[in-house]
């Protein structure tokens, strides 16, 4: 009999594939959708999932899409913010959007969405030039309604640490006993070294940055980002989800998944399992799957996980890639009964 969270070894085990959640705005290569959060509204048993719309080009990430579904599996798209929108929110010039966070706050009920946004003083298209000129920082709307209208809350993860001058984006955001755990992307301005950070918040606005984990007590490789979601655990907060180490001409590309817990006080992720991707639908590239992002998240209306994946795809990309791939948003799902066979 298992006891505590249920076995990330299960999930991944047990997972079918289900159906294509999201197509990009195209299917020419650079054209993605994804990113997102899957977040469910247990009280009026709704689903709601964001995406960010991207092509190549300068237009890149150009807007927020938020999604509402009554069954998880076809999704409608309620609201659409773009990036000229975002950028007289934030008195900012927003080059392109990427990672979003969609929570909803304990104490004052309002929804909050954070967005990855690149305002650097150039907009670059290309990934010879990224690590250089783009300028990543996490920014905060919210709301008290999904749907809208948002609200500026202001930029919450700066670049204002050496280890993140150059990024503090791409997080992933959960609340775990009424405390904000965030792990985000991290990277030095002019540097290439991505490393995966930490940071708390009491209200989701306020975030102490806690700095550069260790995993079981080693040093970060040169590239460690992880994309998924946090979870309460009998051992802690537990992150499930991907882990990325690889760079393919400017795209972060991924075929794993793992379990970690994550000591906070002594700034240490515990590995439970890294296991590799196992590929169940004809969407998905058979060397790289994986674009950095995904969901799991537990739903109690039909007693299943749901695996949601940024998925690249094998035909419409031209090759994998930044501008080359093409990607879209698919479902897996692994019924929560009767597994422990």
């Amino acid at each position: 009999m298992w006891h505590g969270f249920f076995p990330p070894q299960v999930i991944l085990r047990n997972k079918k594939f289900k159906k294509i959640i999201l197509n990009p705005p195209n299917f020419n290569p650079g054209s993605w959708c994804g990113a997102g959060k899957l977040w469910i509204d247990v009280e009026n048993k709704e689903y709601w999932l964001t995406s960010r719309p991207r092509v190549s080009g300068k237009l890149r990430g150009y807007a927020v899409e938020i999604y509402k579904s009554k069954n998880g599996e076809d999704f409608k798209l309620v609201n659409h913010i773009t990036k000229e929108e975002l950028s007289e929110l934030t008195k900012s010039r927003v080059n392109s959007i990427e990672n979003q966070q969609l929570l909803q706050d304990p104490l004052t009920n309002k929804y909050y969405l954070y967005l990855s946004l690149d305002i650097g003083e150039k907009n670059i298209a290309g990934y010879e030039d990224r690590i250089r000129e783009t300028k990543w920082e996490t920014f905060l709307i919210s709301s008290e309604d999904p749907m809208g209208p948002w609200n500026a809350e202001g930029f919450v993860l700066r670049g204002d640490k050496e280890y993140d001058s150059g990024e503090a984006r791409d997080s992933t955001i959960d609340i775990i006993d009424g405390r904000y755990f965030c792990l985000y992307k991290a990277r030095k301005e002019g540097s290439e070294i991505v490393n995966t950070a930490l940071a708390i918040s009491s209200d989701g606005k306020n975030w102490t940055k806690l700095g550069l984990l260790k995993i079981n007590n080693m040093k970060q490789p040169n590239y460690f980002l992880l994309n998924g979601n946090i979870h309460a655990s009998s051992n802690g907060p537990l992150f499930l989800g991907t882990v990325t180490t690889e760079v393919i001409k400017g795209a972060a590309l991924t075929k794993n998944f793992a379990a970690y817990v994550i000591d906070y006080r002594n700034l240490n992720l515990e590995e439970v399992i890294t296991i590799k991707w196992k590929i169940e639908s004809k969407y998905e590239h058979l060397e790289y799957p994986i674009h950095t992002y995904s969901n799991i998240v537990y739903d109690p209306f039909k007693e299943r996980w749901m695996i949601l994946i940024e998925a690249v795809d094998p035909t419409a990309s031209k090759e994998l890639g930044l501008n080359l791939e093409v990607d879209r948003v698919l479902l897996y799902e692994t019924q929560a009964c009767n597994c422990q066979k």
